[in-house]
């Protein structure tokens, strides 16, 4: 639907931003749907054949996990989104900020997922780079989320809800074998009990225009089931992951492995390349404008131990394999933050906490390290900062004397 010029001056007076990418990964959404009939024909097949659910095939279970995960997440933008078009028909086209950011944690992660998908149909010994069960990604950050919001998480969650009985029928029609599968059966009915109470609950309580101590607690429910939904989903492909999502951490935790001790600017072997990206050194290192803002950025820095600490934990991550360079939609590497000192741009694979900061498996992210803006008084800047990034000609130094952009 293309917007009109009454939508845009809605639009514009409500401080809305275009849907035109929200549009965009969902008119992508038909692939989503494929693997998910692919999915529900493997345990057709493998019902015919005497398999049950853990018997199937490795790749087989990969290519229904990753189907599953990208179904879920292409089902919560969509809902969203047309939550926002009913309740603000004045303005179709254009969304809140908050809501393009929540639609677009859902939405980026789908391509990830399905490519996967894909690969493990199409490669019998497929083997998953990327530690599953997978978390759903973050919630928006904002207390309560608007109505739209709600409204779309529960359409999300009924049709989420009704997706998972094929996979629940299959795991109970071809019963476990052995004391171990049914462990595995025995957890997934327990989490399935417990995602639908809260899901049961959520529809109760909602009403046609909830109060705001209704919407909380009804906005509370229905994201730990759609959590529930996603986790149920992924055991219910691969019945073998019952033990390590069930089962409480442990108390305490190992011995942190000791990190390599980069060099300070002022100790010999310092490197003001190292937050940089390698192909981005490559191209500026003989650029004057980039090694001055570098060496400006250094100097003033701080607190550069800490900094320098938090690329060492990345550094280590990387090499554990914890964390890859995100790709664009082509599987090719995405490169580099647009600003100095332009980090790579990566994607996580396991759990991992990076200066203090816990991220979830695919979330993309950059050590956004900059001192834009610091002689006219804006902070130091130094995060881990996550988001929805995507290739930009968009090029900056990071000038200390200039207010920052973005």
């Amino acid at each position: 639907m293309k917007p009109t010029m009454w939508n845009r001056f809605v639009a514009a007076t409500r401080g809305e931003v275009s849907a035109d990418t929200l549009e965009a990964y969902r008119r992508a959404s038909a692939g989503v749907y494929d693997a998910l009939e692919h999915a529900e024909t493997h345990r057709t097949s493998a019902r015919e054949q005497g398999k049950n659910a853990w018997t199937l095939a490795p790749s087989t279970k990969a290519e229904i996990l990753c189907a599953w995960n990208a179904f879920v997440l292409q089902t919560l933008g969509d809902h969203i989104l047309d939550a926002d078009y009913q309740g603000h028909p004045g303005s179709v086209g254009f969304v809140p900020p908050v809501t393009s950011d929540q639609i677009l944690r859902f939405y980026t992660q789908v391509e990830g997922w399905l490519n996967r998908a894909r690969q493990a149909h199409h490669n019998p010994g497929y083997v998953l780079d990327v530690e599953v069960p997978a978390e759903l990604p973050p919630w928006s950050e904002v207390e309560p989320c608007p109505n739209a919001h709600l409204y779309g998480m529960i359409a999300a969650m009924r049709a989420v809800r009704d997706h998972t009985e094929a996979a629940l029928t299959f795991l109970d029609e071809a019963p476990p074998q052995g004391a171990e599968q049914e462990r595995s059966r025995d957890q997934i009915r327990q989490l399935h009990a417990s995602t639908m109470t809260k899901a049961r609950y959520a529809d109760e309580m909602m009403g046609g225009n909830p109060s705001r101590d209704v919407h909380e607690r009804v906005e509370g429910h229905v994201k730990a089931s759609i959590e529930g939904l996603y986790l149920l989903g992924q055991l219910l492909a691969m019945p073998e992951l019952s033990d390590r999502a069930m089962r409480p951490a442990p108390a305490g935790g190992g011995a942190t492995p000791a990190l390599k001790r980069l060099p300070l600017p002022n100790e010999r072997g310092f490197d003001m390349w190292c937050l940089t990206d390698d192909k981005a050194a490559e191209k500026f290192r003989d650029d004057s404008k980039a090694r001055r803002a570098l060496k400006t950025l250094w100097s003033l820095d701080p607190d550069p131990r800490r900094t320098l600490d938090i690329q060492a934990e990345i550094d280590a991550a990387f090499k554990r394999g914890d964390l890859g360079y995100a790709q664009d939609g082509h599987s090719q590497k995405l490169g580099h933050f647009f600003c100095a000192p332009w980090g790579s741009v990566y994607i996580v694979k396991r759990p991992v906490t990076l200066g203090g900061r816990r991220l979830r498996v695919m979330e993309e992210f950059v050590f956004n390290v900059t001192c834009e803006g610091v002689n006219l008084g804006v902070p130091f800047e130094r995060e881990i900062m996550t988001g929805n990034f995507s290739p930009t000609t968009r090029f900056e130094y990071g000038d200390p004397d200039e207010q920052p952009d973005h």
